[in-house]
């Protein structure tokens, strides 16, 4: 963690917090999905991602981020657009709800990647189809002809 943690539940508490997130596909047009072992989400298969640090571009934060979560390096992502966050829930158990704004990449590997989890997920799985979850929270992807969930 680059900032404390007491200091990051306070920043937490105040204000939105930047993040990035990946929609990993495949040439078979599979795509990606880990299972969270924290809260928001937890038990919930989600897309990669995280905090974005302090002076780190978004496309090297969602690089960062595939690498540490799942081992992967890429190199093409293109800009899909942002969505908004609010949870009641949160690994830090914060004082109210939690609000990020998170900038979401498309991001292209091979299908016999390997994948190497860290400590955030449980599990895997390649998917044909994105859950429903995903409407709720990006809804534009699919209205904007973007991908079919």
């Amino acid at each position: 963690m680059i900032v404390e943690e007491n200091l990051y539940r306070q920043v937490m508490e105040k204000m939105p917090v930047v993040c990035v997130d990946a929609i990993i596909i495949n040439e078979l047009g599979e795509y990606l999905l880990v299972k969270r072992k924290n809260e928001p989400l937890r038990n919930k298969f989600w897309m990669v991602g995280g905090r974005l640090y302090k002076n780190e571009l978004t496309i090297d934060g969602v690089k960062r981020k595939i690498k540490e979560e799942v081992g992967l390096n890429i190199k093409l992502a293109k800009f899909l657009g942002h969505f908004e966050e609010f949870f009641d829930k949160t690994a830090q158990n914060i004082d109210g709800n939690f609000h990020s704004i998170s900038f979401v990449y498309l991001v292209f590997v091979s299908s016999d990647s390997k994948v190497q989890l860290d400590e955030q997920s449980s599990e895997y799985k390649w998917v044909k189809k994105l859950p429903a979850i995903f409407n709720e929270y990006l809804p534009w992807l699919e209205n904007e002809r973007v991908i079919k969930i």
